[in-house]
C-alpha cells in the first residue's frame, strides 16, 4: 500500500510541474475553501471525525502530499457531506493530474450546494474552467458487460454500461474493464482535450459463466453437453450460446427422506455412494459473453428402468413428450406415471401409458400396424371387382350363345315334327340341344356369381381410409341424401362404385 501511494505521489507532483498553469499554491489551503485554523467545528462524534481527517487533509495539502490529502478528505467526506470536504477533494484531484475526476467533484459542489459562498464559488468556478481545458471524452464500445467497473489508469470511473460519453484527462490512458470472476478487458485510448475518442474493447477471453444448483442442495454431478464436469453446486467458464444442462447421481436415502443437504467435509461436498438414484430433467440455457448465467435444476428419484422393444424395430420411442432414442431402448425414469409413444414411417402411432416403481424394471413390447394404403386397396378392389364382372360377361355371354343355339335348336326340331312322334335323327337334334342348354345354365350360373363377386368387391373392399381425392365419392362431406353412381371401363380395368 506504501509503494502504490508513494507512485501516486510521485506522479503527482510530476504531473504538477507540467501543467503549473492555474495549479494551486502549495502553501495555501485548496481555492475556495476556508484554512485550517478556521475550519467548522462540530459537536456530533461523526463532526467530530470529519473535522479531525478534513485538518489532516490540509497538512497534507500544504506539503503537497495530494494522494494522502486526497485520501483524508475522502474519509471525511464519508463521514459528514460537507462542501469543505467535497471541495478539497476536487483540488487534490486536480493537482494530481486527475482533471476528469477533479472536474466531476467540482460540478458536484456546484449542484449540491446552491448557496454557496461567492469567494468559493469563485475558486470552484476557476477550478471548473482549468480542469475542462484538459479533458476530453471516451466512447466505449465492443464488449461491455453489464454490471462491470470501468478504471481509467487503475481508477474506478464508472459501471458499465454508460449512459454517455465518459469524460477523462487528456493524454495516453490506459482502460480496464472488470467484473468477478472474468479475466479483466484492457485497451489504450489517446484522449485530446475537447475532443471525443473513441475505444472498441475486446474480451481476451471469449466465455460466460454458468453457476449450476440443485433445487435441495444434493450433492450431484453435473453434465453440461453430456460432459461432467463437476458436482452441485457448480459454476465455470463455457462458450456463449446455449448449453444443455443435467444433474445426475445418487442421494442416501435418509436425505431423500429428510430433504437434506449433505455437508461439507474437509474436502468439500462429494456425492453419496448409496441410496436412490436421481436424475432432473435437461434444461437449455444461454450463456451470454461475461455474464453468470444461474441454473437451478430439481432432481427426481429415477430409481426404476424401462425398456421398449418394437417390431419392426428401430422405431422412434418418445416418453413424456421428448424424444428419446430408438428400439430397442433401454433408460431410467422417475418413478411414478409416464406416458410412451412408438412411431415409424409407414406405421400407425402406437401409445401406451406405463407406471414405473421404484428397483423395478418394466419392459415394453410393441408391434406396429402398417399405415392404410387407400391406393393399393383401391387397386385391389378394382381388380377384384373388374375380374367379378369379367367372369360374370364371360358367363352371361355363354348363356346367351347356347341358349340361344339350344332355343334354336328345339325350335327346328319342334317345327319339322308337327306334333307328333319324332324320328331318331330328331332326338339326336334334342340331346345336343340340352347339351346346349346345360351350358346355357352353366353361363348363367358363372355370370350370376361374376356379378355378384365384383359388386360385392365394390362395397366390401372400401379403402380404409376413404376416398380423399378431389371430386371422388367420399372424398369430402356426403349429402344428406340420394345416392351417386360411377361406373369406368379402361385398358385392364372395369370399375363400378356407388354412395348411399
Amino acid at each position: 500500500m506504501a509503494s502504490h501511494l508513494t507512485t501516486w505521489v510521485i506522479a503527482g507532483s510530476a504531473l504538477a510541474v507540467v501543467l503549473s498553469t492555474g495549479r494551486a499554491k502549495a502553501q495555501d489551503p485548496p481555492p475556495g475553501l476556508p484554512n485550517a485554523a478556521t475550519a467548522p467545528t462540530g459537536a456530533s462524534d461523526a463532526s467530530a471525525q470529519a473535522e479531525a481527517y478534513f485538518m489532516r487533509g490540509q497538512e497534507y495539502f500544504k506539503k503537497e502530499e495530494y494522494l494522502e490529502a486526497y485520501e483524508q478528505y475522502r474519509k471525511s467526506f464519508a463521514h459528514e457531506k460537507t462542501m469543505d470536504a467535497m471541495a478539497a477533494m476536487a483540488s487534490s484531484l486536480r493537482q494530481l493530474g486527475r482533471y476528469d475526476e477533479a472536474l466531476d467533484r467540482y460540478e458536484e459542489v456546484l449542484r449540491e450546494f446552491a448557496d454557496l459562498p461567492a469567494a468559493s464559488r469563485a475558486g470552484v468556478t476557476k477550478g471548473i474552467e482549468d480542469a475542462r481545458k484538459r479533458v476530453g471524452t471516451l466512447e466505449i464500445t465492443g464488449d461491455t458487460p453489464a454490471g462491470a467497473l470501468l478504471l481509467i489508469d487503475g481508477h474506478v470511473r464508472a459501471k458499465l454500461p454508460l449512459s454517455e460519453p465518459l469524460r477523462v484527462t487528456m493524454g495516453t490512458r490506459q482502460i480496464s474493464v472488470q467484473k468477478e470472476g472474468f479475466e479483466p478487458i484492457t485497451a489504450t485510448a489517446e484522449v485530446k482535450p475537447g475532443q471525443k475518442s473513441a475505444v472498441e474493447l475486446r474480451a481476451p477471453s471469449r466465455k460466460g459463466r454458468l453457476s449450476v444448483s440443485e433445487k435441495h442442495g444434493w450433492a450431484l454431478e453435473v453434465e453440461v453437453d453430456g460432459q461432467r464436469l463437476g458436482v452441485t453446486p457448480w459454476e465455470g467458464l463455457v462458450d456463449p450460446g446455449e448449453h444443455e444442462v443435467r444433474l445426475r447421481g445418487i442421494v442416501s436415502l435418509e436425505a431423500l427422506a429428510e430433504c437434506t443437504a449433505p455437508e461439507a467435509g474437509a474436502g468439500g461436498i462429494v456425492t453419496a455412494r448409496e441410496g436412490a438414484e436421481m436424475e432432473s430433467p435437461v434444461q437449455t440455457a444461454t450463456v451470454t459473453l461475461y455474464e453468470v448465467t444461474p441454473v437451478v435444476l430439481s432432481a427426481q428419484d429415477v430409481d426404476a428402468s424401462l425398456r421398449v422393444e418394437s417390431t419392426p424395430g428401430g422405431a422412434h420411442v418418445i416418453i413424456d413428450g421428448r424424444g428419446v432414442g430408438r428400439t430397442p431402448w433401454e433408460g431410467r425414469l422417475p418413478l411414478g406415471e409416464h406416458a410412451i409413444e412408438v412411431r415409424a414411417a409407414g406405421f400407425l402411432l402406437a401409445k401406451q401409458a406405463v407406471r414405473l416403481e421404484r428397483r423395478k424394471q418394466r419392459e415394453v413390447q410393441v408391434v406396429l400396424e402398417r399405415e392404410p394404403d387407400p391406393e393399393g386397396e383401391r387397386r385391389t378392389r378394382n381388380i377384384a371387382a373388374t375380374v367379378g364382372y369379367g367372369v360374370g360377361a364371360a358367363g352371361l355371354g355363354l348363356l346367351a350363345v347356347t341358349g340361344g343355339l339350344a332355343l334354336k335348336e328345339v325350335g327346328e326340331v319342334r317345327s319339322r315334327c308337327g306334333g307328333t312322334s319324332c324320328p331318331q335323327s330328331e332326338r339326336e337334334k334334342l340331346d345336343e340341344a340340352g347339351d346346349l342348354g346345360t351350358l346355357a345354365t352353366v353361363g348363367l350360373v358363372v355370370g350370376a356369381v361374376g356379378v355378384a363377386g365384383g359388386t360385392a368387391a365394390l362395397f366390401v373392399l372400401q379403402p380404409s381410409g376413404g376416398d380423399r381425392r378431389p371430386g371422388a365419392p367420399g372424398g369430402g362431406a356426403r349429402p344428406a341424401g340420394g345416392v351417386a353412381w360411377r361406373a369406368g371401363v379402361g385398358l385392364g380395368r372395369f370399375e363400378i362404385e356407388g354412395r348411399f
